[in-house]
């Protein structure tokens, strides 16, 4: 049986650039299973997105990367998973395709305004008005969405977890701060510093979120160790790294030089293709080392003295980053989002280009 069974009909975009690592990395390796319910899923999100005003892009398809990553939850989990991607990636564009990602104020006030939310109780109705409201009082979308969201998420958490993922959104909104200063001085960032400002900008609390779509809190000094915060960085560096090959041609389009490729090139003299294959290398050494901090585990659960169903629960958010990366590739080769055609293929780099 091929290992990827679609290959012959994946069309030639950059994301099909990351199919050499199918067998170089082994969470690359085994295609991901679909979770059953996932046609109610899809027309559950897209009922979800028109009501809070959402526009995902056409075929984006953000469910189908949250039913491969939660495969085996309710399917009340997986949705839930699925409207905060759909919601974290249209935030994103805020930042990464409009005039906002270049105004440092405007980047702080959006942020200032979601923590505000992150600070109230989850269990008291949010304001509709505010600082970031409309001239009728409402506010934008993705930000009323966020209140929606927050509030049907945090209520199942302790207040230990709550701060958490207010820190990763500080987090987020400082690296996107930093973009739209470089974006406004011409500035590319160093290879030395991307990784940490792209770890940033993918939003730490991300990965966060597996804990209550799982109804699994990760115990605090588990959590805080070495160990799993390699895991959940390491998986992060991998996803967040992929999608730069993935939409490489999109965002050099748009002039945004916030793209691992592009910091490549910039900073070792490389061509495209040998910035494509550059990143691939680190991907491939980052999800080792995620792959070694997994076969830690074991050992951890013993020294924090977990019982054995809070290693069971523990493990499922552990497989769910470890399912993460080849979920993600899967949904890069089948979403819309990505769908401009790969340069560095076309010079002769990657699988459609070697196959002749």
């Amino acid at each position: 049986m091929e290992r990827w069974p679609s290959l012959a009909r994946t069309p030639v975009t950059a994301a099909s650039l990351l199919l050499p690592l199918v067998e170089r990395v082994p969470a690359m390796g085994a295609p991901c299973r679909m979770h059953p319910a996932i046609d109610r899923i899809g027309a559950s999100l897209a009922e979800w997105a028109r009501g809070t005003g959402l526009e995902p892009p056409p075929g984006a398809r953000f469910e189908r990367m949250a039913g491969r990553a939660l495969a085996d939850a309710g399917e009340d989990a997986a949705l839930l998973f699925a409207k905060w991607l759909t919601w974290l990636f249209c935030f994103d564009d805020e930042w990464d395709e409009k005039p906002a990602g270049r105004v440092a104020e405007t980047v702080d006030a959006a942020f200032t305004r979601l923590g505000v939310m992150t600070r109230a109780s989850p269990f008291l109705p949010v304001s509709t008005g505010g600082s970031g409201a409309s001239a009728t009082g409402e506010r934008p979308p993705v930000e009323a969405s966020f209140a929606g969201l927050w509030r049907a998420t945090a209520g199942r958490m302790s207040a230990r977890w709550r701060q958490r993922f207010a820190r990763g959104l500080v987090a987020q909104g400082a690296a996107c701060r930093a973009e739209a200063e470089n974006r406004c001085a011409g500035r590319v960032p160093s290879a030395a510093e991307y990784p940490a400002l792209r770890r940033g900008t993918a939003g730490p609390y991300l990965f966060d979120l597996v804990e209550p779509c799982l109804g699994v809190e990760v115990p605090p000094g588990l959590r805080e160790s070495v160990t799993w915060r390699t895991l959940v960085d390491a998986c992060n560096d991998v996803t967040a790294w992929c999608n730069d090959v993935a939409s490489y041609p999109k965002e050099r389009a748009n002039g945004d030089v916030h793209n691992y490729v592009t910091v490549a090139a910039g900073a070792f003299g490389f061509s495209e293709a040998e910035a494509v294959a550059w990143v691939s290398d680190r991907i491939a050494e980052r999800a080792e080392d995620q792959r070694a901090a997994a076969r830690r585990l074991p050992r951890l659960f013993d020294r924090f003295a977990l019982s054995p169903a809070q290693a069971r629960d523990v493990s499922k958010v552990a497989c769910a980053f470890l399912a993460a990366p080849r979920a993600q590739l899967e949904w890069l080769l089948e979403s819309s989002r990505y769908g401009a055609a790969a340069p560095a293929a076309r010079d002769g780099y990657g699988p459609a280009a070697q196959s002749g």
